[in-house]
């Protein structure tokens, strides 16, 4: 078989950004897959042949999570496959194979609506302090605009002034694979927010947007430390993070009926599959589903001899198996032993 080599592996980058125009971080990932690949053919004494390929499928799965397997072998696959058509390979070591993991359903972590808004109160509360001008601003803006939009961070930090219409609140976001979508910003709070901030800046027509205090474009973890800062400011228990901003978004409006072809588009999703995450996570939905439609809701009962209204489980004495939450609203055998009269 063949030899890998720095490279062959440079060229098969140099012709996937020029051929495919793939994003620089998915070139750096496939970069970065190729070369474990190659450094394990070296260590190993192989070729990259399809004994090979199955042994290092053998160590990835002891090492990574099934997410990182399948990205991996994705980048591989690509890899083998662009050998091939240049004749470098005799016989792509993929053909035939076939694999299967198991990866967990691992749902989107969305915040609640109250964490939400207080961020936006945090946020201005931050710029009435700050006269509103400076990092107050830029910061208010930025977390007005995720929101509004459900871009991703990186979306965010890519704009420029040209891609955002403060007139009609347009936004034109290049999402992943160069895809293009319009996402139009409806709140006059948020765009009289954007304007203000467009006028303080005064970025030229083709310059970032969003940019820090030396004038160059914002990065994705100087927006990440913003949300950071106001969460502390809440005293919110848990780390938030761009995304689940966008994941909130998503789930909030799926719980307001939008239909899922709507929210695929608002989110830059290219497959139907995976916006229908969301409805995994689409609680308040499933409660009001449940609380119109459940079969059990059309029993009434009275409970243990007791008033309705006080309709506090009955249960063993010493219930430590409950959470903490219940163990003040239950009733033990010697407050109610009609309910425990019987054993078994």
């Amino acid at each position: 078989m063949m030899k890998l080599s720095a490279q062959i592996i440079q060229e098969y980058l140099s012709s996937c950004g020029a051929q495919k125009r793939l994003d620089p971080k998915t070139l750096k990932a496939y970069r970065i897959d190729l070369c474990q690949f190659a450094e394990h053919l070296t260590t190993e004494g192989t070729e990259f042949d399809r004994k090979s390929v199955k042994a290092y499928l053998s160590l990835l799965n002891q090492q990574f999570k099934p997410r990182t397997v399948k990205r991996k072998i994705a980048s591989l696959r690509a890899f083998s496959a662009w050998l091939a058509e240049e004749g470098r390979l005799r016989q792509n070591p993929f053909t035939g194979l076939r694999f299967r993991l198991r990866e967990p359903l691992l749902l989107p972590r969305a915040l609640p609506l109250r964490v939400i808004g207080g961020l936006l109160e945090a946020a201005h509360q931050k710029l009435r302090q700050s006269s509103g001008t400076g990092t107050a601003l830029c910061g208010a803006a930025v977390l007005e605009l995720l929101f509004a939009t459900g871009m991703r961070v990186s979306e965010l930090c890519g704009l420029r002034r040209r891609d955002i219409d403060l007139v009609d609140g347009c936004i034109y976001i290049m999402g992943k694979g160069s895809k293009e979508r319009v996402i139009q910003v409806v709140n006059p709070e948020v765009l009289t927010l954007l304007r203000r901030y467009a006028r303080l800046t005064c970025p030229e027509w083709n310059e970032a947007f969003f940019r820090n205090r030396r004038g160059g474009r914002l990065s994705e973890q100087s927006v990440r430390r913003i949300l950071c800062n106001y969460a502390k400011m809440l005293g919110a228990p848990m780390r938030v993070t761009p995304h689940m901003i966008r994941h909130t978004l998503a789930t909030q409006l799926l719980d307001a009926d939008v239909d899922i072809r709507c929210i695929q588009h608002l989110l830059g999703h290219s497959s139907i599959q995976t916006t229908q995450i969301y409805t995994h996570v689409a609680e308040a939905k499933q409660r009001d589903m449940l609380l119109r439609k459940h079969p059990r809701n059309r029993f009434s009962f009275p409970s243990c001899g007791f008033p309705e209204e006080e309709d506090a489980p009955c249960l063993p004495a010493d219930p430590v198996w409950l959470p903490p939450k219940m163990m003040n609203n239950t009733r033990t055998s010697a407050e109610c032993p009609e309910c425990f009269s019987q054993k078994g």
